[in-house]
């Protein structure tokens, strides 16, 4: 087995348990509520999150700060890593993927290799998992890294808010515009574009039908089949909405298979309570 080190961040929908058990380093967000920064699922857990969004607060989230980076990127030169490959969101959502570059030269750390996940969540968790199988079976850096480049261009991300509460509270969606969608029963489903550069709005339609209709011709477009990828079904203490839409992923997808598992903070902060999403991520071998 290489003897690699595998980071990210929760922005990776991974708690420390999951951490744990594949034995990666995993780095906490902050999460910022009343202006008292609290270290993401170690100072605040999902039930606290959940009730001050219950209570109307507006939390926002952080990448772990550069003091923070830097001091966990020095233990690790301490150590005989052979390699050591951080997996980033998105570098236009988030600065981290640029920390993570500034400290490595700093440092002179040449056997760092950051990657840019192009995504959020569930396609992170994918990447990492697929790394750290991958280093067990002795595969190089360049190997690995030439997977991990063809599940990143073939991720594919759905989140539908519960209700425009929270786009609302946070200044994404003005709010004329969620009163009179509220009025007119009008759902939204956002997405992730395929570059990670922006969630944008999907779909726009008064009956959940209708979005999953339009979800589903997308993905089909996109060559999502239950033989190449994988499909993982995130929530914000919505069980049900999230065992909703698998039942609906595995009829439409020919039983492809489904991971359920709770949304990060970063999105749970922006989509709300209740949201759900559908991310797809490509299988290897």
């Amino acid at each position: 087995m290489k003897n690699y080190l595998i980071v990210c961040d929760t922005t990776s929908a991974m708690d420390f348990e999951m951490a744990d058990a594949l034995g990666v380093e995993l780095l906490p967000l902050s999460v910022i509520i009343n202006e008292r920064e609290f270290k993401d699922l170690i100072d605040i857990d999902k039930e606290t999150l959940y009730r001050e969004l219950e209570n109307g607060v507006v939390p926002t989230t952080s990448q772990p700060s550069i003091g923070y980076v830097t001091q966990r990127m020095e233990e690790w030169k301490q150590k005989d890593y052979e390699a050591i490959l951080i997996f980033t969101c998105s570098s236009s959502l988030s600065g981290a993927n640029h920390t993570y570059h500034m400290v490595k030269e700093d440092l002179g750390m040449s056997n760092v290799y950051i990657i840019d996940t192009r995504s959020v969540a569930a396609p992170i968790l994918d990447c990492v998992r697929t790394a750290k199988q991958m280093a067990s079976e002795d595969k190089s850096v360049d190997e690995i890294l030439q997977v991990i480049d063809l599940k990143c261009k073939n991720s594919f991300s759905y989140l539908y808010p519960e209700s425009l509460t929270q786009l609302k509270r946070g200044g994404r969606i003005s709010p004329i515009a969620a009163n009179v969608a509220s009025l007119l029963r009008i759902k939204i489903l956002l997405y992730l574009k395929e570059d990670g550069s922006v969630v944008d709005k999907f779909a726009v339609a008064r009956t959940e039908t209708k979005l999953v209709s339009e979800a589903v011709d997308k993905l089909r477009s996109l060559n999502v089949t239950a033989l190449t990828h994988k499909a993982y079904i995130l929530h914000a203490n919505n069980l049900k909405g999230a065992q909703k839409v698998e039942k609906i992923a595995k009829a439409y997808f020919d039983d492809i298979e489904c991971e359920i598992i709770e949304l990060p903070t970063v999105l749970t902060c922006h989509g709300g309570l209740g949201c759900v999403a559908v991310q797809t991520t490509l299988k290897t071998n």
